[in-house]
């Protein structure tokens, strides 16, 4: 049995109908976050454990929201005191990752991946006025439609700030932290 010769599979003008049918459902459904790239400025040489970072550029970006509400475990109360643990799923443009964002982080000398969405990086969710930290980049889903990949998705969750420097220049993310 073979594929259907009528149709070809994975030939340039299908991947790009898939890619902007992706990225028509992302403007009408989406809703506009930053992506916060973090810039490491001192790292532990034996271990590469960060020391500290920085935050200071915000590029907007359109996403799709996969959670209906925030996922995790919601208000916790432990030994450390109550603690906040919500998660939530976004999912972003492929190609607009590579024709916007991975240029403008291309240059940047203290940006370790600039090829796509890294763990560590923050989203800023101005539905619920909050930071939250990438914490798995998956790739590879849906799994090569017509031998392509077409979006990331991003399972983040809140952010815990600790002494990192965050000055984006953005008054809705900043004063957050004021």
């Amino acid at each position: 049995m073979a594929l259907n010769p009528y149709f070809t599979q994975g030939t340039t003008n299908e991947q790009n109908l898939v890619q902007d049918l992706i990225n028509e459902q992302l403007r009408m459904y989406g809703i506009d976050v930053y992506y916060i790239p973090r810039k490491y400025v001192t790292q532990n040489t034996v271990i590469k454990e960060v020391i500290q970072s920085t935050f200071d550029d915000a590029y907007p970006l359109e996403a799709y929201v996969k959670s209906e509400v925030y996922e995790g475990a919601g208000i916790l109360l432990s030994k450390f005191g109550v603690q906040q643990q919500d998660d939530i799923t976004i999912i972003i443009s492929r190609e607009r990752w590579e024709t916007y964002i991975q240029p403008l982080l291309k240059n940047e000398s203290n940006v370790k991946l600039t090829t796509r969405p890294k763990e560590g990086d923050l989203v800023y969710f101005p539905l619920g006025d909050r930071l939250f930290e990438i914490k798995y980049v998956e790739h590879e889903k849906p799994f090569y439609q017509l031998q392509k990949t077409y979006i990331y998705e991003l399972r983040c969750e809140l952010f815990r700030y600790e002494d990192e420097i965050i000055d984006t220049g953005v008054d809705a993310i900043d004063d957050e932290l004021s």
